[in-house]
């Protein structure tokens, strides 16, 4: 694994979460040192798809790293961009054990949320065309079994 040290997560209550001790991932070209007591949501999914991808999960890692990448970001002195800080969570969650179809929806989310924040929305049309097929596909999949579920439920009863 490439990390060296943590992250150890404590919950402080209402969906967030402090490191403890430090985290240091350390990548192929990358060294992310982050700072004891870094405040995180993890994944920061709405509500409404946590039964899909929940914010915690074998990503969460990959969460620490990217909220860390953001919050630098929004001061104006992050190492990455926002598309790479994006990139760098996909990838941080595939190192991490997370399958193909999730990290990849988790990665349309990030995409969308840059859309919506003025520091991390540079770049954002590079990746649209990506964006928009991933969440077609995925709202097409959605449909598709909701369907499913409700013609099985009127089959048995």
């Amino acid at each position: 694994m490439p990390f060296a040290t943590g992250p150890v997560l404590m919950y402080v209550g209402g969906g967030q979460y402090r490191t403890v001790g430090p985290t240091v991932y350390v990548g192929k070209d990358d060294l992310f040192q982050i700072e004891a007591d870094f405040p995180t949501d993890l994944a920061s999914v709405p509500r409404l798809f946590w039964a899909l991808l929940p914010p915690s999960g074998v990503y969460e890692r990959a969460a620490v790293v990217h909220d860390w990448l953001c919050v630098h970001l929004a001061k104006g002195d992050c190492v990455a961009s926002a598309r790479d800080a994006d990139g760098i969570f996909r990838r941080i969650a595939k190192e991490g054990g997370t399958g193909l179809l999730t990290r990849w929806a988790l990665w349309a989310g990030v995409r969308w949320g840059a859309l919506f924040n003025p520091a991390r929305r540079a770049g954002w049309w590079k990746d649209a065309p990506a964006v928009l097929a991933l969440t077609l596909l995925g709202l097409a999949v959605l449909v598709g079994v909701v369907y499913g579920l409700h013609e099985l439920i009127n089959w048995i009863f």
